[in-house]
């Protein structure tokens, strides 16, 4: 029972961290290179903020379960 719950959290925190690290790659790739993409800040403003926001709620909702 034991080793089926530590592999479940296992699991669980494993998924969160690849989606938490996608998202700050993306995030990161939003401020590259701002230079060549002056008209599109918005967009990527947008798209850091909105990664930004579902990384915080899923590593919230990992540390409350």
């Amino acid at each position: 029972m034991a080793a089926s719950s530590a592999a479940g959290l296992a699991l669980i925190v494993g998924v969160v961290g690849i989606f938490v690290g996608w998202n700050f790659r993306t995030a990161r790739g939003a401020n590259a290179d701002l230079k060549v993409h002056k008209g599109r800040i918005p967009g990527f403003r947008r798209a850091r903020n909105s990664n930004g926001l579902w990384s915080i709620v899923l590593v919230v909702l990992t540390l409350l379960s």
